[in-house]
C-alpha cells in the first residue's frame, strides 16, 4: 500500500493505496474529549466527555498524580452542553446545557417521564462511555464521574446507566423545533450492573437495523466508588453479549424504559465479576484499539463478522508501571475455533508500543486477496516498551497499519508503522500530537462490505473513482509533550480540530 502525511512530498511508496490526512478549515467546532456522538445527515450530535474551561486548559489529558475524585478529573472539566454542528458548514453549533434539556423535558413530557430523565442526567455528563449509533438510535452504557458534581470530592464512579437517544430527535429539540420530536422515540434508560464500563467499546452486530442483531460490551473497567488514583478498580476481562428492547409490563410497551437479556460472557475466565480475574484475564484491557472485523468461519466457510482488539491498557502487576498490552484477540461470537472459543488470542502479534491507545481507525477489505487492513491514527504509543515508572506511554502521531488474512488459521495479524507523523508536515514524530481520544466519522456514501456495514470494500469502492473521503477526525486530545502527565497550557487540553481522511488507489507499473 502507498501511505502519505499531508503532501505528496512524504509518500512512501508500498503498493497500492495512499491514506492521507489534510486540517481541513473549520474553526467552530467545540472543544471535546472522550465525548458521545451520533449523527444524523451531515450533522453531529455532541455531548458529554471533558472541555476546557474559559480560564483553562483543563479538558486535556487527566492529572496522573492527583486525587481522581478531586484533582485530577476536575469539576469544571465536564462538558455540560449537548451541541449540534455541522461540519460542511462549519457555523458555531447550536448548543443548550443540561439545566436546558430538563427544563424543555419538563414543558414537553409528562410528570412521570421527567421525573424518569431527571434520574439519568449523568447520561449527559460523564466522560468515556461507550456509545454506539444503529441506524437512528444512539446506544450509551457507563462512563466516568461524579457520584454528585455539586460535591465532587465525594468520590467520582462508574455509572451503571443505559440510554437510547433517539438522534434526530434530539437534534430538532437542541435547535427549538420541538415539534420534530418524536417525542415517544427520543430517550429510554434503564441500569444495569452487569454493563458498568469506562473505556471500553460497544459494538453491534446485525446489519443497520436493531431487528435481530445483538450489542456487545468489549472490555473496559469499573473505577470503582471512590476512584482516588487507581484504588478499587475493577476490569471487565470480557465481551458481554447483549439485547436491547424497550420493557414491556403487562402487555404494555413501556417506550422510554429499557429491557435487556444477556448471552454467556465471552471470557478466558469461568468468572470475569471475581477479583482473581485481573491477574489472569488476557480481556483485562481498556482505552485500546476495538475495531470492526471479518473473518472466514473454518466451521461453515463462511466470512462472519467479528471484533479486533489490539493492544490496550494495563498489564497486571504494579501499577506504578503502566505496561501495555502488545498482542492481539479476534472475537468471532458466531463460531467457535478448535479451541471450543468464541475468540482467537493471537500471541506472536506485536503492537511493539506503538499506537496502544484508542485512536481513530478505519478497517477495508480487499476481497481478492483475502487481507483485511486496518488501519490506526495517532493517539498514545510512540514506540518501544521501557519501564514508565508511574508514566503513560508517549503520545504520537504515527500511523499503523495491521493486516490480516481472514482465510488463514489460527488468525495472524501484522503490522507496520506508515507515517512517523501523519498530522504534520514534519517527518519526525514531534509535537503537538493528535488522536487520542479523538473520534473517526465516517463517509456514509461509501461502499461497505456486505459481511460488516462498518469496514470498506476495497474492490467496489475503487470501480468508478481513485480516491475517497473516508470521513473526519474530530476532537479528542491535543498534547503539546509526548509525556504531558497533566492538563494545562504547554501540556494537553481538549482539541476542536477537524482532519480529512483520504484513501486513494495508485497505480504501479
Amino acid at each position: 500500500m502507498f501511505y502519505s502525511c499531508n503532501n505528496t512530498k512524504k509518500t512512501t511508496l508500498i503498493p497500492e493505496y495512499l491514506v492521507s490526512i489534510k486540517a481541513a478549515p473549520n474553526r467552530n467546532a467545540p472543544s471535546l474529549q472522550s465525548f458521545i456522538h451520533g449523527t444524523s445527515g451531515s450533522e453531529w450530535l455532541l455531548f458529554a466527555g471533558r472541555t476546557n474551561s474559559i480560564d483553562s486548559l483543563n479538558g486535556g489529558l487527566h492529572n496522573l498524580h492527583g486525587n481522581y475524585a478531586n484533582t485530577s478529573f476536575t469539576k469544571v472539566s465536564f462538558n455540560e452542553n449537548i451541541y449540534v454542528y455541522d461540519p460542511i458548514i462549519d457555523a458555531v453549533p447550536t448548543s443548550i446545557s443540561i439545566t436546558k434539556l430538563t427544563s424543555i423535558i419538563s414543558e414537553n413530557f409528562d410528570k412521570e417521564n421527567t421525573a424518569l430523565f431527571k434520574k439519568f442526567l449523568s447520561v449527559f455528563k460523564n466522560t468515556n462511555a461507550n456509545v454506539k449509533q444503529v441506524d437512528e438510535f444512539l446506544y450509551i452504557t457507563g462512563g466516568y464521574g461524579a457520584i454528585n458534581f455539586e460535591e465532587p470530592t465525594k468520590g467520582y464512579i462508574t455509572y451503571d446507566h443505559i440510554a437510547r437517544i433517539h438522534v434526530p430527535s434530539m437534534i430538532q429539540l437542541v435547535k427549538g423545533n420541538y415539534e420534530g420530536m418524536e417525542k415517544s422515540k427520543l430517550f429510554a434508560f434503564t441500569r444495569n450492573k452487569s454493563l458498568v464500563s469506562t473505556g471500553g467499546e460497544l459494538y453491534y452486530i446485525g446489519g443497520k437495523t436493531i431487528k435481530n442483531g445483538t450489542f456487545y460490551l468489549v472490555g473496559g473497567h469499573n473505577f470503582g466508588k471512590k476512584a482516588v488514583a487507581t484504588g478499587g478498580q475493577k476490569y471487565v476481562d470480557a465481551v458481554y453479549p447483549f439485547s436491547i428492547g424497550s420493557k414491556i409490563v403487562k402487555k404494555d410497551t413501556l417506550k422510554h424504559t429499557l429491557s435487556l437479556s444477556f448471552n454467556s460472557a465471552i471470557s478466558d475466565v469461568s468468572d470475569p465479576n471475581g477479583a482473581a480475574s485481573d491477574n489472569t484475564s488476557i480481556f483485562r484491557r481498556r482505552d485500546g484499539p476495538i475495531l470492526p472485523s471479518i473473518y472466514k468461519s473454518p466451521v461453515s466457510n463462511k466470512i462472519l463478522p467479528g471484533i479486533a482488539i489490539y493492544a490496550g491498557v494495563f498489564k497486571p502487576g504494579n501499577d506504578s508501571n503502566l505496561q501495555a498490552w502488545n498482542d492481539a484477540i479476534y472475537v468471532h461470537p458466531q463460531w467457535a475455533n478448535k479451541e471450543s472459543k468464541l475468540f482467537t488470542y493471537d500471541k506472536t502479534y506485536n503492537q511493539k508500543n506503538y499506537n496502544v491507545y484508542a485512536s481513530p481507525n478505519f478497517v477495508a477489505y480487499d476481497s481478492i486477496s483475502g487481507i483485511s487492513h486496518s488501519y490506526l491514527l495517532g493517539g498514545i504509543g510512540d514506540g518501544p516498551e521501557k519501564d514508565y515508572n508511574d508514566e503513560l506511554s508517549g503520545f504520537t502521531n504515527t500511523g499503523m497499519h495491521i493486516k490480516t488474512d481472514i482465510n488463514k488459521h489460527p488468525l495472524k495479524s501484522e503490522n507496520e508503522i506508515f507515517s512517523n507523523n501523519l498530522f504534520s508536515e514534519n517527518s519526525k514524530n514531534k509535537p503537538p500530537f493528535y488522536g487520542a481520544e479523538a473520534i473517526l466519522f465516517p463517509n456514509e456514501n461509501i461502499s461497505y462490505s456486505k459481511y460488516s456495514n462498518e469496514i470498506i470494500d476495497l474492490n467496489t469502492t475503487f470501480k468508478n473513482t481513485n480516491s475517497i473521503d473516508v470521513g473526519y477526525i474530530f476532537g479528542g486530545i491535543e498534547a503539546f509533550k509526548p509525556n504531558p502527565g497533566t492538563y494545562g497550557k504547554r501540556n494537553s487540553r481538549a482539541s476542536n480540530k477537524v482532519w480529512k481522511v483520504t484513501l486513494t488507489k495508485q497505480t504501479v507499473k
